[in-house]
């Protein structure tokens, strides 16, 4: 066992920090005040490489492997300490993008993963439904029949990052009912697809400088060279590798976020003097201290786990199931814990710890709920 992080990796982990604490992190109070987004920083992302890290190089990306990608998520999220920024990054790098990297046509990826690579395009995925949460198989409600050359799909989906903004999506649709879950397909979807329009931007708790919406399918015509893979396999072998990339590589950005706040607590609790001294000596500060640092260490190494095995070519449902529920607990046990430090000012919008315990709060929620994890790793058993 080495638990040294390869010297290419961990340059680039601080290349990728320095570049969002100097360009993202200034405007992340004033965009999430806002609820905007910003597409001249996501421009800004695409010309340092940022989003089509796992993209092979020969379609315009990086070919970087799961761990450089996760421990870039990780540096973008210390360095922007902007959520928002983080999720559509993962939103369009990960989820919106490996699916045609892992199972698409050659004719796919070269028509698509190009544009995505440089951000020209921006990618998203269209999984959940208004009906379908953890049942995404059993509850789907999107339908799509063959109908000569092409596909025609009806539904709605729920929750899409980058739902205002997005490109091209990769949908989730029932091909056969009768089959469960050997019976969903997954298309690659443009914005410009006659039946294809967006529902309004959601107003959300926290992330706000990613667009949420719904989308929603009218009798949408996808051309059938747009299915990916093979019809009724999508959910059980798209969605299943996609669902590790995203509970490992967009779950890195919470250990980001961790060490962003963690350190800052730290600088304040040195300063802040309360009773004739800094409130850093007290020992119930110093614990919730400690205790921050232990969840992210342990939780750090969770996930390089199961980063580390995806680039062994291994499936990782239990690893990834792990370090998602580990590392998302902690991260919303972190942000309460290192709130407490701050005291009242923990509760002001202009003290960072305030937006990241919002931030924090998605993360049990999405690509699985806790619950759903934990009846994973119980299945893995």
């Amino acid at each position: 066992m080495d638990f040294r992080l390869p010297l290419d990796v961990l340059e680039y982990k601080e290349l990728v920090r320095a570049f969002a604490e100097s360009q993202i992190r200034p405007s992340a109070e004033e965009r999430d005040k806002e609820g905007d987004w910003s597409p001249d920083l996501w421009k800004k992302m695409g010309e340092i490489g940022l989003l089509g890290l796992p993209i092979p190089e020969e379609y315009g990306g990086s070919g970087a492997s799961c761990l450089m990608t996760t421990v870039a998520n990780e540096g973008f999220g210390e360095g922007s300490a902007d959520g928002g920024l983080t999720l559509a990054l993962g939103a369009h790098g990960i989820i919106g993008t490996i699916p045609i990297v892992i199972c698409g046509s050659e004719e796919q990826k070269k028509r698509y993963l190009p544009k995505i690579a440089t951000g020209e395009w921006i990618s998203g995925m269209a999984l959940t439904e208004p009906n379908s949460g953890s049942d995404a198989a059993g509850s789907m409600e999107t339908r799509a029949v063959k109908r000569g050359d092409r596909y025609i799909l009806n539904g709605t989906k729920m929750f899409i990052t980058n739902g205002p903004v997005g490109d091209v999506f990769i949908v989730m649709a029932v091909t056969d009912k009768k089959k469960g879950a050997m019976g969903i397909s997954a298309f690659i979807v443009e914005k410009t697809f006659k039946g294809f329009s967006t529902g309004k931007k959601l107003q959300k708790m926290g992330m706000k400088t990613s667009t949420t919406s719904e989308l929603i399918f009218e009798d949408m015509e996808v051309p059938e060279e747009n299915l990916i893979g093979k019809e009724n396999s999508g959910f059980l072998r798209v969605g299943k590798a996609n669902l590790e990339w995203e509970r490992t590589v967009l779950i890195a950005g919470s250990l980001g976020f961790m060490k962003f706040a963690l350190d800052g607590s730290i600088r304040y609790a040195k300063n802040r003097v309360q009773f004739g001294e800094p409130i850093i000596r007290f020992q119930a500060i110093q614990e919730k201290i400690a205790l921050s640092r232990m969840k992210l260490d342990a939780s750090r190494l969770l996930v390089y786990k199961s980063a580390i095995k995806k680039d062994k070519g291994e499936s990782a449902p239990l690893e990834s199931s792990i370090g998602k529920l580990y590392t998302t607990e902690s991260a919303i046990q972190v942000m309460y814990d290192l709130g407490q430090v701050h005291g009242g000012y923990a509760f002001l919008h202009e003290y960072p710890i305030e937006r990241l315990y919002r931030d924090a709060r998605l993360s049990t929620l999405g690509a699985g709920t806790s619950e759903i994890m934990r009846s994973i790793i119980a299945a893995n058993m």
